[in-house]
Parts: C-alpha cells; structure tokens; sequence
C-alpha cells in the first residue's frame, strides 16, 4: 500500500482520495478473477479498461 501511495499521490493530492484509490485497485487485483458481472453493453475487458482511467485520471 506504501508504494501504491506514493504513485497516487504524485498526481492526486487529497489524501483521502489516495487512500480510496488504492483500495479499488488493490481490491480490484486481487478479486478480479472471483466476480463474474453482467457489464451491460460494454465486454469484461472495456469495463477493465474504464476502470483503469477512472483510478488514473
């Protein structure tokens, strides 16, 4: 979580929102393959894809 930190922080400063993105996306990695989801009209793999922006942006 120390290392996932400092990468969130060096473009987003509000501390809470760091802390929010590294539990999505540790949550995310770790039970990706356990969840099987309706995603709508959009694949498995676009649904990943706006997720990673969304963390990113």
């Amino acid at each position: 979580m120390h290392y996932l930190r400092s990468l969130f922080s060096a473009f987003c400063p509000d501390e809470d929102e760091v802390e929010v993105r590294c539990m999505l996306a540790v949550s995310l990695r770790i039970g990706n393959h356990f969840y099987a989801a309706d995603n709508g009209k959009h694949s498995r793999a676009e649904v990943m894809e706006l997720i990673g922006q969304r963390l990113l942006a």
